[in-house]
């Protein structure tokens, strides 16, 4: 069995513009399966995956993936993105318009050879039930079929994590729930540390073992679903989602 993972995550980042400020200042660890960040849009979801995965540099802070530190301001530690070993779904998916869906899963495997490479796609497309859709391109198959792409591309690498920034956001909610059932399946055969932002509650529900709410850059709560949505949060919530739908 794979060995359970953990991210450790302490970020501090500043932005300013038009003499507004906003302050991300976080500090949490999740273990493996699936962490739903939730808040309204401007809370800092995306930004705390953006400075996991390297896209965006903290002011300070420290980021560690099962032990071996990624980001560090004070050792200044920095690894380049594309050394992290981190899956990164984005809600555009950013496909290949130009390539097959073998060859978009297969993208990151170019170093291994040919029959290992094969395998590893086999493999992913069986588990997220797109192995027909082998040598279509994304614009001849549906929504949810892009998205089980996108998704099959990231974790054909075997990451040591995985960010998700909404990326069901546009689906049904048949096609979304079948989606989530496969995704937990997979994260939980691979232990992998999985962190999920959306501001839907039916997918905080659905997906999270863990949720941590955000308001204004701040950890406003932590805990399950259920704690988090429960009667005595219930006011919180509530203004997460008005803010959230403006």
């Amino acid at each position: 069995m794979t060995k359970a993972a953990s991210l450790s995550i302490r970020i501090l980042k500043r932005f300013t513009a038009r003499h507004h400020e906003f302050r991300l200042d976080v500090d949490f660890s999740v273990e493996s399966g699936i962490t739903v960040l939730f808040g309204p849009s401007g809370s800092g979801k995306t930004t705390i995956l953006e400075c996991i995965a390297g896209l965006l540099t903290p002011d300070a802070g420290r980021i560690s993936v099962n032990g071996e530190v990624l980001f560090d301001s004070h050792s200044r530690v920095n690894l380049p993105a594309n050394i992290r070993n981190l899956g990164y779904v984005f809600q555009t998916l950013a496909l290949f318009p130009h390539l097959t869906v073998e060859e978009n899963v297969g993208y990151g495997l170019a170093r291994l050879t040919g029959n290992e490479r094969n395998q590893r796609i086999s493999a992913i497309l069986e588990s997220f039930h797109i192995a027909h859709l082998g040598q279509q391109r994304p614009d001849r198959i549906s929504g949810g079929e892009r998205q089980r792409v996108a998704l099959a591309r990231s974790l054909v690498t075997n990451p040591r994590a995985l960010l998700l920034d909404e990326p069901l956001s546009a689906l049904d909610y048949e096609t979304k729930s079948k989606l989530i059932a496969d995704l937990r399946t997979w994260t939980q055969d691979h232990r992998i540390a999985v962190i999920y932002v959306t501001h839907a509650l039916d997918e905080v529900f659905a997906l999270g073992d863990r949720v941590i709410a955000l308001k204004d850059g701040r950890i406003a709560e932590k805990g399950t679903p259920a704690e988090i949505l429960g009667k005595e949060r219930e006011n919180l919530i509530r203004e997460l989602q008005q803010v959230g739908s403006r």
